[in-house]
């Protein structure tokens, strides 16, 4: 067996953390690399050190798709790695083999890690990727569990025919399929040799590294499911360089780093008020948030969330509190896609009056969101309030409120005092968002001075700031501080974080990034240089400083892609600094991108420390950062004496700068205990029998934990610990038998045992679906096109159509999340024109059931119809391939060349008139003015419209005369100017 170094420190590590090995001496073994992102620790791996891939942990991957069928026999464990061989072998009707792993095991929020080693001659498809799974996806047919396909991260795809282009994407599967656009990342030859590959999934964001390097920022809003790991290889590309065959991809070893789980807002005198609870009290008009029967909205227990659009409505949070005392306000913020409330705003009733507080709905993440610290009085009407701010657009969500008892000091509230000079950063910010202090005095100190509501202990933190966002300043090709001379142009190359680059082959061409610096220091320059083989080798970057100017020459060919040192300067605050650029070499093209300051000696040096004062004394305390900034860090458990005797004061570090934010106090006990399991756990499912639904309940008896974590065969499916006594899950599988237990969580994330096993049996289902409504045809040449609106079938499996009593599809088409389909029409073909047919659509759920046909009739005619692949269709200019979708979800071309044009030229077989229709795309980057000439016997007709919105259908342009042959046609130009034009097809239907 093959033991890699990096690998045994990575586990020796782990194992020393736990105390289950002794300390060997420094240097035995080589340190595994750290982490890229801090704040997390591992949780699961796989080494792939075995005899062949764990059937316990995974499933092979199966199915066709692409140009090949998925094999297990293609999977194997060899030297210490994952092998996925591609093979030329007739199989399932496909000319290749190929195959994958997918993870038995859900992962959620954390850092996620592979080492690979791909294919570089033509036909891989390879991806290290997350989703979740169901029963109408075809490839884990072992998977019985329940639906779980919510989103996908896309930590890369290649093909091996680029391998060194890395496509970095993310997608939703509800309420159907979404795409996040993302983009590609120019990096290493990912087929030269091993390579690390990881993405950071936080409840907003998912962050993508490659040998350590951050390549992309990418958004990423909820929903977030617990989701499975996949790593896949495909044969995809034709054609298939068969040269080397059989190839494969290495995979050395998949590592799953789970944040380490704060406890800055965990108490067991917590109170949570959850909808559908009597201390929730809604006005207006609310639903349940439910898309085609499906519960897809994750709030804080469970998917129960409540959606209204009336701008008049309120929800309404009345907690049944403990004491008189303060608390920390939380929101659950139930993120959905781009459609929430850009200005929630929530109004806090506390013994002080009220205080409202505005969260982007859309952009606050699938998490608790803190709405302050208030005192309040039991009995005196506190609570919470959310209603949809004037201001704000989209549809507002409300799930639950949480009351955390803790007192908090922030920066510019009674109890905060400084010495010495102090200034206020809103760059840098803290708590909530807000601003901060910060000091250079060396005598300059901070004090917070709770009144604390009991004599007992207290967990103690202090708000760190991260300092970086006022040591470091980035200017880019798009800020305000950024200008050029000469003629320069947009490039297609990425840098730093997927920005925008620029170019310009005009040798006399110049560029300056001037930054604003907040402070006068030392700072170290740097720039990020992309790279491009016809880029010059000489791009002369010029420091202006307060010492003279300096200059360094950079081959932008080679060596690039990454943050190169221009050196270290003085510079005086404010703009009086500035980078320039030339082309020195005289040739090539010039490219630039982003510039960076970065003071030195900031926020270095000795970490600051805190004397806190409490009953027994005083304790000098430096916290410990491993786990990042931006956050509260814990200086530890203090026992404090009610009033306001205690305090926490920060000493100014010796170098560097002191920052100050918020302090807090929470009421904790000193030594916690771990809880143990829940008892008299019982569980059913029960079908709703109005779509399909198998809905799981769960019950325990509560142990005083903390929360609660639910599993299903060993798989954890609760998102959050569940507070409470009772847990409810939809989308079970009709007909399984599950195991369900249960586990207590206790305040640092640590779980009991399992519960005793509760074994349920879901009801088999014999319900057949009720049929599709208003299903319409559209006649073709020789055919027609079905449309039919989505099923609100929860256990959808797919549709069967019908021509004329025989059933045309093979196996059930459509599924749960390709709604978008329907509108694009089912296509039927080999029918007689100006004869009438009979169409039904059937709706079948995953048991197997179908509904009782819905019937149309429809007489196909002998139109013409040129699409974009006919030889019919030519195009003038430049003009590319779009993802947009078209005619029956053809491909479309599209060109944002304003000259550009695009013509459809019918062979008509009769001379007459003919109804002209245009499928027209739709996308909101389009132009907004598409003419549509019509070229006919009569002379020549225009239509404008506009490709931004109501199309992806067809418009008629007119009823015209056409003589026989080619002749006729239709000729679409950009009567805009900009935006982009887009085509698909054109029809002439005989009147």
């Amino acid at each position: 067996m093959k033991v890699r170094k990096s690998v045994r420190a990575g586990i020796v590590a782990v194992l020393l953390a736990a105390g289950l090995v002794n300390t060997a001496p420094a240097s035995s073994v080589e340190p595994a690399p750290a982490l890229p992102v801090p704040g997390y620790q591992l949780a699961w791996s796989d080494e792939f050190n075995g005899a062949g891939p764990d059937t316990d942990s995974w499933f092979y991957r199966e199915g066709e798709k692409a140009l090949c069928s998925n094999s297990p026999g293609n999977v194997s464990v060899a030297d210490g790695s994952l092998r996925i061989a591609l093979k030329r072998e007739d199989r399932n009707g496909m000319p290749y083999t190929c195959g994958g792993v997918i993870s038995r095991k859900t992962f959620g929020y954390g850092y996620y890690e592979t080492r690979a080693k791909l294919w570089g001659d033509q036909g891989f498809h390879s991806a290290f990727w997350t989703t979740g799974l169901s029963d109408y996806v075809p490839d884990t047919p072992q998977y019985k569990g329940p639906n779980n396909r919510v989103n996908e991260i896309d930590g890369f795809e290649v093909d091996s025919h680029a391998p060194d282009v890395f496509s970095q994407v993310s997608h939703w599967f509800v309420p159907q399929h979404v795409g996040n656009p993302g983009g590609v990342y120019r990096g290493p030859d990912s087929s030269d040799g091993y390579h690390v590959y990881g993405f950071e999934w936080t409840p907003s964001q998912v962050r993508y590294f490659i040998d350590g390097q951050l390549t992309r920022v990418l958004p990423k809003p909820g929903p977030h499911g617990l989701q499975n790991i996949w790593l896949t290889t495909l044969g995809f590309t034709a054609p298939v360089d068969e040269t080397d065959l059989p190839g494969e991809t290495a995979w050395d070893y998949f590592r799953y780093y789970a944040p380490v789980q704060p406890d800055a807002d965990v108490s067991a005198g917590t109170v949570v008020v959850d909808n559908g609870t009597p201390q929730y009290v809604e006005t207006g008009t609310w639903t349940d948030d439910v898309t085609d029967g499906h519960h897809q909205t994750f709030g804080f227990q469970n998917k129960d969330v409540r959606r209204t659009d009336d701008p008049t409505a309120s929800a309404t949070w009345r907690p049944q509190l403990p004491a008189e005392q303060s608390y920390e306000v939380f929101v659950w913020n139930p993120s959905f896609l781009h459609t929430g409330q850009k200005a929630a705003r929530y109004t806090v009733s506390h013994d002080g009056g009220q205080t409202a507080a505005v969260v982007n709905q859309d952009s606050a993440g699938q998490q608790w969101v803190s709405l302050g610290a208030y005192r309040m009085t039991p009995g005196r009407g506190q609570g919470v309030r959310v209603t949809s701010d004037p201001a704000g657009s989209g549809t507002l969500r409300a799930d639950a409120v949480k009351f955390v008892p803790a007192v908090v000091v922030d920066n510019d509230q009674t109890g905060y005092s400084e010495q010495g000079t102090w200034r206020s950063s809103s760059s840098v910010t803290g708590w909530r968002g807000q601003d901060t202090r910060w000091s250079g005095d060396p005598a300059a100190t901070a004090r917070w001075a709770p009144t604390l509501p009991h004599s007992t202990t207290y967990d103690v933190y202090a708000w760190i700031p991260d300092g970086r966002q006022d040591s470091e300043i980035r200017v880019g090709v798009s800020d305000p501080g950024y200008t050029e001379s000469g003629a320069w142009s947009g490039s297609s190359l990425t840098g730093w974080d997927g920005t925008a680059t620029r170019t310009t082959n005009d040798t006399k061409a110049t560029a300056e990034w001037r930054p604003d610096l907040p402070i006068a220091g030392q700072y170290e320059v740097s720039a990020w240089v992309p790279n491009d083989p016809i880029s010059t080798t000489a791009a002369r970057y010029t420091v202006d400083h307060p010492g003279g100017q300096s200059s360094v020459d950079i081959n932008q060919t080679t060596g690039g892609k990454q943050w190169l040192s221009l050196g270290t300067y003085d510079f005086a605050a404010g703009t009086a600094g500035r980078i320039m650029i030339a082309n020195a070499a005289g040739r090539g093209y010039l490219r630039t991108n982003v510039v960076r300051f970065v003071r030195v000696g900031a926020d270095q040096g000795t970490p600051p420390t805190y004397t806190v004062t409490h009953a027994g004394g005083t304790s000098t305390v430096a916290p410990d950062l491993s786990l990042g900034v931006d956050r509260w860090v814990k200086l530890g458990n203090f026992a404090f004496k009610a009033g306001n005797k205690g305090a926490v004061e920060l000493n100014r570090m010796a170098a560097g700068v002191a920052r100050a934010d918020a302090v807090k106090f929470l009421p904790a006990s000193a030594h916690e205990q771990l809880p143990s399991a829940p008892s008299a756990v019982t569980a059913f499912a029960r079908p709703n029998v109005s779509n399909g639904d198998q809905v799981l309940q769960v019950r325990w008896q509560p142990t005083g934990a903390i929360g609660y974590h639910v599993y299903l065969d060993g798989n954890r499916v609760t998102w959050q610990p569940v507070r409470g006594s009772s847990f409810r899950m939809y989308e079970l599988l009709a007909g399984q038998t599950h195991r369900v237990t249960v586990t207590s969580v206790g305040r640092g994330g640590k779980e009991s045992a399992p519960s005793t096993p509760f074994v349920i049996h879901v009801p088999v289902d014999k319900a057949p679906p009720v049929p599709s409504t208003e299903v319409s045809a559209e006649a073709t040449n020789g055919g027609a096109v079905l449309y039919w609106p989505q099923s609100t079938e929860v256990d959808l499996h797919g549709y069967n159509v019908y021509v004329d009593g025989r059933r045309i599809t093979h196996v059930p088409t459509g599924n749960p999340a390709d709604a978008q389909s329907r509108a694009l029409g089912f296509p039927v073909r080999d029918l007689t024109n100006n004869v009438a047919h009979t169409l039904a659509v059937t709706v079948v759920d995953q048991s197997g059931n179908e509904s009782k046909p819905t019937t149309v009739s429809v007489t196909p005619k002998p139109m013409a119809v040129v699409g974009i692949n006919d030889a019919g269709y030519t195009e003038t200019g430049t003009w590319t391939a779009s993802s947009v979708q078209g005619w029956q979800g053809t491909s479309t071309r599209t060109s944002n060349t304003p000259t550009a044009t695009a013509d459809w030229r019918p062979t008509l077989e009769t001379s007459g008139e003919y109804d002209v229709y245009a499928w027209v795309p739709n996308h909101v980057n389009s132009t907004t003015a598409a003419r549509y000439t019509v070229t006919h016997t009569a002379g020549s007709d225009a239509t404008t419209l506009d490709q931004t919105t109501g199309g992806l259908r067809w418009v008629h342009l007119g009823r015209y005369a056409f003589t026989a042959g080619t002749t006729a046609h239709v000729t679409v130009t950009n009567a805009a100017g900009t935006g982009w034009l887009r085509t698909s097809a054109v029809r002439f239907v005989p009147a």
